[in-house]
């Protein structure tokens, strides 16, 4: 028995000068049970003849032209995304104070740090400085629950910060603690979230106090070292040594708080550079009740930095005393 392939080529053959719906018409005349349709049967033509990729080609382009008959004037989409913007430090002395926590703060513990340079250049609150304990998506204690309250220590404890340090640029950075309040509204409210009136840099006064808001995900950097919180890179464990972590992350001198704990860890490249990479300790309350049982310490770090050049000097806090 014949294939039909062949049986399409005799035809082909028979009829050399015929088109290729006329050889299709041909058979559907006289093998009506070969092809199911006269299109069926033209395309066997086409692949008998090995041009039916091409008239496939043809017929796709003709199908995508636009209304005015030209093809190829389709255009990659726009992206939304954005380049961050990186916020580049004055030169001079920093003082950076991470995962503070108000009201959960430790007191003692903060006077140390703020006691350590009367006249900083800039004051980094590189994160977590707000608690958001009654915005939190974890069970929380309701009786606990005192936004109001949150929010009205955090503000004395800024108006205090600016009313110490007249002449410092704040830089107050967003950590994972104040970004529960925009998911918070994300939930429950979003109606509110284009409301101006809402927004952290409101609620917390920034304007008055000329502070200067870093994104969550924006970086800064101080010389060349880069200041991150340490949520911006996906990291669920606890590390011993959160330095080494992060220098495997990013591959750069980089200083981060997060973890709650001082560590150090440095290493030399193929150029004989060194990479260094430091992690600062908390300033907050070291045995919470979600993890009375912890690693965490007290600390801060000063930096000194000109153009690309800078020096850390990263404090552990033992009985309200800076140790280095």
């Amino acid at each position: 028995m014949k294939k039909k392939i062949d049986i399409v080529r005799e035809y082909i053959e028979k009829y050399p000068e015929h088109g290729n719906r006329t050889i299709a018409q041909l058979i559907c005349k006289e093998r009506p049970n070969l092809h199911p349709t006269l299109e069926a049967a033209r395309n066997a033509v086409r692949y008998a003849r090995g041009n039916l990729s091409k008239a496939t080609r043809h017929c796709a382009k003709e199908q995508h032209r636009r209304p005015n008959g030209k093809a190829g004037e389709y255009k990659i989409p726009k992206s939304l995304t954005s380049k961050r913007r990186i916020i580049r430090l004055p030169d001079g002395i920093t003082l950076l104070l991470s995962d503070i926590h108000l009201p959960y703060h430790d007191v003692d513990a903060l006077e140390c740090a703020l006691s350590h340079n009367e006249n900083p250049t800039n004051i980094v609150l590189n994160g977590d400085t707000v608690d958001f304990y009654a915005t939190s998506r974890w069970e929380t204690d309701p009786d606990a629950r005192d936004l109001a309250g949150e929010l009205q220590a955090s503000r004395q404890f800024l108006m205090h910060l600016r009313e110490r340090f007249p002449e410092a640029n704040i830089f107050f950075k967003i950590g994972n603690h104040e970004e529960r309040w925009e998911k918070f509204l994300w939930r429950k409210a979003p109606e509110l979230c284009g409301v101006p009136d809402f927004k952290l840099e409101k609620l917390l006064r920034f304007a008055d106090l000329d502070i200067q808001e870093v994104g969550g995900r924006q970086m800064m950097k101080a010389g060349g070292l880069w200041i991150l919180h340490g949520h911006e890179f996906f990291n669920t464990f606890d590390p011993v040594n959160f330095a080494r972590t992060l220098q495997v992350k990013t591959g750069v001198c980089a200083i981060a708080g997060h973890k709650h704990k001082t560590s150090q860890h440095s290493v030399k490249n193929m150029d004989s550079d060194t990479v260094a990479c430091w992690s600062v300790g908390c300033l907050c309350d070291l045995e919470p009740d979600y993890m009375p049982v912890n690693q965490w310490n007290l600390g801060f770090a000063e930096i000194t930095h000109k153009g690309k050049k800078f020096e850390v000097n990263n404090y552990r806090i033992i009985d309200g005393v800076a140790h280095r």
